[in-house]
């Protein structure tokens, strides 16, 4: 949305390009993070209440919690439309919804988000009464009709690999981008069952920051067909990210 004046609802207007697709043309669930995360980075900004404003006050914004379900998934040359609105704020966290839409306004993706304001110095979560007050919201307005959940630990869990956060993981913030981990997430899922499955479901908690150059591991359980739990931790066994993704049987491509 080309405006200065701030707003409720944030809107951009998306081509899907050959970067965000896989091997069967289709957006995946990281590129589909990314373009939420970069329309509420511009929201906030609109807002004044983005990356520039609070570095000035050495503060940064955190995604704490996400949650997406996928209708439709979006092709490759796709136009779409992405809207976003923050609702207000639940104790420490500040939610924001968002959908995707096809020209002909179907929703093709939901989701609803936690995002909390921390200190650049202590990474502690700070008070958000400031924030969000000043802005306007849309509290009643829910795309998936219920806040992202806290995820229960894992239990056990097989391990599936291991990476190392290198130069291309680490944003702005210096620290692994919220996206990244989602990629971490399907790449523990073999190109056979990606070939035969899509996910449907996404629900991710962000527990902590992985730095350049940490090990991390990820761990998997199985609950039962097409539900599987996920742990990602670093190399002292300190967990860093929850995941829950729910897949849906798609046939070969």
């Amino acid at each position: 949305m080309i405006s200065d004046e701030p707003s409720a609802v944030w809107t951009e207007e998306i081509r899907i390009h050959s970067y965000d697709v896989d091997y069967k043309r289709q957006a995946t669930l990281e590129a589909i993070c990314r373009l939420f995360l970069e329309a509420a980075w511009n929201h906030a900004e609109q807002l004044g209440i983005g990356f520039h404003h609070l570095s000035t006050q050495q503060r940064f914004w955190v995604l704490s919690r996400l949650a997406i379900q996928i209708e439709t998934y979006p092709r490759w040359g796709d136009q779409v439309t992405l809207v976003t609105w923050p609702r207000g704020s639940v104790s420490i966290f500040a939610m924001r919804d968002f959908e995707l839409k096809d020209t002909s306004g179907r929703r093709l993706v939901s989701g609803a988000s936690a995002w909390l304001v921390l200190s650049a110095s202590s990474k502690r979560p700070q008070r958000l009464d400031k924030i969000t007050n000043s802005i306007p919201g849309l509290p009643r307005r829910m795309a998936l009709g219920t806040d992202p959940a806290k995820l229960p630990e894992l239990q056990g869990g097989s391990l599936q690999g291991s990476a190392t956060a290198t130069y291309s993981f680490i944003d702005v913030n210096a620290h692994v981008n919220s996206a990244r981990y989602v990629g971490w997430l399907l790449d523990a899922y073999s190109l056979d069952f990606h070939r035969l499955h899509s996910p449907r479901h996404l629900e991710i908690n962000y527990l902590d920051e992985t730095l350049a150059g940490e090990l991390i591991s990820l761990f998997t359980v199985q609950t039962e067909p097409g539900d599987f739990s996920h742990s990602i931790r670093k190399a002292d066994g300190h967990e860093v990210c929850r995941a829950r993704i729910l897949w849906e049987a798609s046939g070969s491509a």
